[in-house]
């Protein structure tokens, strides 16, 4: 069932499903690529402050060393002097942590983001799970991993080894020579190791980047039925998107039919397109449709107007362009005018002669 499930699973994850993951705290990470950065970072500061480093301990060491011999070492005395000594060292000493936290904290926020994750905190049953266990030991993921750490082993083993074949013969020269030249020598030695070191991890974690970013584009594959699901989801079902668009055409024809009774005449076709207009000349430019339809709609305008007293008269090639060219609020087009005004005028006359 489950490689059933995986072959199924052919299309690339959308962005909603993405987002989903992420708000889940389903994220990509490398964790290669987190430690070759500290490390890298570490390193650099070392090698540029070094020196002040080395200063600044033996400047407290010294400084301690001169405390005690210059006053009694009773407990209090010995304490407080251990707790001065251990201050200037972590003051020292302070930085370096510092900038490989800072460098923690940059290369993780550079491939998850900000943001909290209160479900990766939520207990989970199958983390617990003895079968679950077993397939996650067994699984491509783990084979990776223990590939990986072999890769590891083998090449820092390997530089370790060329680094003691060619370092032998030079520290052997060391002997005469002074404190200082043996903790330069050294310290240039074992700098140049730690910067092979780093630049294996570094290759390393570039490959497990973009393995890890392949797993987890693959994990959050989606079957073609999930991504009809999310688009039906974000988009509405159909039938109540259907139901809906027929609730608004029926208010805006509701709200149309209420309009005839501020029409001034009607022009019809003569049973299958009414045309209801309206004209005042103090708010209007031209004459405006107020109301119009075909067949069904057409009767229901007929009707109102019927209920309204509204005149209606049969203009079939009027009405057809005026249904064509004119949509419902839109002005009369200036080659209708003639026509237009003529039908206004016999609505007028009518008007006076009932009045009359």
């Amino acid at each position: 069932m489950a490689s059933e499930d995986k072959e199924s699973r052919t299309e690339e994850p959308t962005p909603r499903r993405l987002e989903k993951a992420h708000e889940e705290g389903q994220v990509s990470r490398s964790v290669e690529l987190t430690a070759a950065v500290v490390l890298l970072a570490g390193l650099s500061w070392s090698m540029s402050g070094a020196a002040g480093l080395l200063q600044a301990l033996a400047a407290g060491m010294a400084g301690g060393l001169g405390r005690a011999t210059a006053q009694d070492l009773t407990p209090d005395a010995l304490l407080a002097l251990l707790h001065s000594v251990a201050f200037e060292a972590a003051t020292a000493i302070g930085p370096l942590f510092l900038v490989v936290a800072l460098a923690a904290l940059v290369v993780n926020i550079a491939q998850i983001g900000l943001g909290l994750y209160p479900k990766r905190l939520a207990p989970d049953l199958s983390r617990i799970s003895l079968a679950k266990g077993v397939e996650r030991m067994f699984s491509p993921r783990a084979l990776m991993e223990l590939l990986k750490n072999l890769v590891k082993v083998v090449l820092i083993g390997w530089l370790t080894w060329q680094f003691i074949l060619s370092g032998v013969p030079g520290f052997a020269n060391l002997g005469l020579a002074g404190p200082r030249v043996i903790l330069e020598t050294a310290g240039d030695a074992f700098a140049s190791l730690f910067l092979s070191v780093v630049s294996v991890l570094g290759m390393i974690a570039g490959a497990d980047w973009f393995w890890q970013r392949r797993q987890h584009q693959q994990t959050l594959r989606m079957t073609k039925q999930e991504i009809r699901d999310e688009q039906r989801q974000s988009e509405g079902d159909p039938k109540i998107r259907q139901r809906f668009r027929k609730a608004q055409r029926q208010m805006s024809s509701n709200r149309m039919l209420s309009d005839v009774s501020t029409a001034h005449v009607v022009i019809t076709n003569p049973t299958h397109v009414a045309v209801a207009l309206r004209y005042d000349p103090e708010s209007m430019g031209a004459p405006r449709v107020v109301a119009k339809g075909a067949e069904e709609a057409a009767a229901r305008i007929r009707e109102e107007a019927r209920r309204h007293g509204i005149p209606m008269l049969e203009r079939r090639a009027l009405a057809r362009a005026l249904f064509r060219s004119v949509p419902v609020g839109g002005e009369v087009p200036a080659t209708l005018y003639r026509a237009i005004a003529e039908i206004l005028a016999w609505v007028y006359g009518l008007k006076a002669q009932r009045a009359g």
